[in-house]
């Protein structure tokens, strides 16, 4: 079986922007025995810090809450300090587990309207749908015979949209707006016929995919902004190969932007050009 393990985040493409104006959902591929691997790893690198069992992110001071629940506050200082070296430790050493990052964006056009969150909500679905049109041609390409997607919980506490979206792709080969998936149905390609959710901290798999994302996110501004180094950038360069391409084409394969998303397609195609042949 094959699991992608996925979360959202969001980044401003202009620098000094009030609000973010591009959503990007997206994790990594991994299969079980490799999934164990990753988890282990990073239970090991937690344990240089604080208890094993307690989560980590991308935006770390989110956790301070957590770590002052279980009167951890000391081990919480120490992995905010070291904040740097225990990532790229991380990123390092999960070079040698087999994993594949697949991720979508869309430039939100809307941004300055006051209601972000539903827009968000409903931009999210979209890249869900396309993220999944994706994952199906990944198991289309690689004779995939089970597939299960996981989830983070919903920020409303929601999943009927997701749930939604996935009832589409499973059964009709869709997407609820009627985009049709060039790989068919998922239920012809070994997919799960419910997507899991769970929250990322308890999973140490979506905590990674969390890290992905966060590091990918300031990997894209880096860029956009001009910024010179980022940390985001000395990551994602650290695990630029696990990043599914076809043909070493990556935007359009790994990073995945709706045809009506013209400038945003261009401006990532630009920066990669940078880290493909």
């Amino acid at each position: 079986m094959y699991k992608w393990f996925a979360d959202d985040t969001e980044l401003r493409s202009i620098k000094g922007l009030k609000k973010p104006n591009v959503f990007l959902f997206g994790g990594i591929i991994i299969q079980p025995q490799e999934e164990r691997k990753l988890r282990n790893m990073i239970k090991s690198i937690k344990a240089n810090y604080t208890n094993p069992d307690l989560p980590i992110k991308w935006n770390f001071k989110d956790l301070k809450p957590t770590y002052a629940r279980f009167r951890k506050e000391k081990d919480y200082q120490r992995l905010l300090e070291d904040s740097y070296n225990w990532r790229k430790e991380i990123f390092e050493r999960s070079l040698d587990i087999v994993y594949t990052i697949v991720i979508s964006m869309l430039e939100n056009f809307q941004y300055e309207k006051n209601n972000l969150k539903q827009i968000k909500g409903e931009l999210n679905c979209i890249l869900f749908a396309n993220s999944l049109m994706r994952l199906g041609l990944y198991s289309q390409r690689n004779g995939i015979e089970e597939f299960q997607i996981i989830l983070d919980w919903p920020e409303k506490g929601d999943p009927t949209p997701f749930n939604r979206e996935y009832y589409y792709a499973f059964n009709r080969g869709f997407s609820k707006d009627g985009v049709e998936f060039h790989c068919g149905p998922l239920s012809q390609l070994g997919f799960q016929e419910s997507v899991l959710f769970t929250k990322m901290t308890h999973s140490n798999s979506l905590q990674f995919a969390d890290l992905i994302m966060g590091s990918f996110k300031d990997f894209c501004e880096s860029y956009m902004h001009k910024k010179e180094n980022s940390l985001g950038r000395d990551l994602t360069e650290i695990v630029i190969d696990k990043f599914d391409k076809y043909y070493n084409k990556i935007i359009g394969i790994g990073v995945n932007i709706p045809s009506n998303n013209p400038d945003l397609k261009r401006t990532m195609t630009e920066i990669f050009k940078n880290y493909v042949a």
